[in-house]
């Protein structure tokens, strides 16, 4: 779903529902929401109950439920009944850490887009001829000095290769980048996973 239809549901009222009180589309004096109403028939749904988690003038959250069948007197009387535990649950969270999974989910996406071992052949990172060569010396548990000196380059410019790889393999520093060259699992064309130890 790529919007919230809880505005077309309480309107005016969005950010002054009361958290808990379950709002439903059939109920609801709101104009009709063309996009809304494609929403529901491309899918065959038939019913909204918006469940209002926060609400403020800074932001205001809100639960969606959409259903296929209007919900029956049971259905009405669970949805009272866990509504509260939902707003509760919802205001203890630690803010952030849903946003966070879902960032993190996105990096594990990309990262999984790198199939290959970033030193095969098919240099699945696209990295340049130096970037390249930094990474195998890396790769054999070279220091940043003796990469530095073994390609003759300067500090800055070792910096800015480092930077250039942690942006194409998806890492943010070094043990990272070194883990994922030397991984057993990126040699099986797997994105490598750390294992906690027990």
């Amino acid at each position: 779903m790529e919007r919230s239809f809880a505005c077309s549901v309480l309107g005016s009222y969005l950010d002054k529902a009361k958290p808990g009180l379950i709002w439903y589309k059939s109920m609801s004096d709101e104009a009709a929401d063309p996009a809304l109403d494609r929403f529901h028939s491309d899918r065959k749904l038939v019913e909204l109950a918006v469940i209002p988690l926060s609400s403020g003038e800074q932001h205001t959250d809100f639960l969606e439920l959409h259903f296929a069948t209007r919900p029956g007197a049971v259905q009405q009387a669970l949805l009272n009944i866990i509504s509260g535990t939902l707003v509760r649950t919802w205001t203890n969270r630690s803010p952030g850490l849903y946003a966070e999974a879902c960032l993190k989910e996105r990096r594990v996406a990309r990262n999984a887009e790198v199939a290959a071992h970033l030193l095969s052949m098919e240099n699945p990172a696209q990295l340049s001829r130096a970037e390249y060569r930094v990474c195998v010396l890396l790769s054999k548990g070279q220091p940043a000095k003796r990469v530095q000196s073994d390609l003759g380059i300067s500090k800055s410019t070792l910096r800015t290769h480092l930077r250039n790889i942690y942006a194409k393999t998806h890492t943010r520093n070094m043990s990272e980048l070194v883990y994922q060259l030397v991984s057993v699992d990126t040699f099986a064309g797997q994105t490598p996973r750390r294992s906690s130890a027990a």
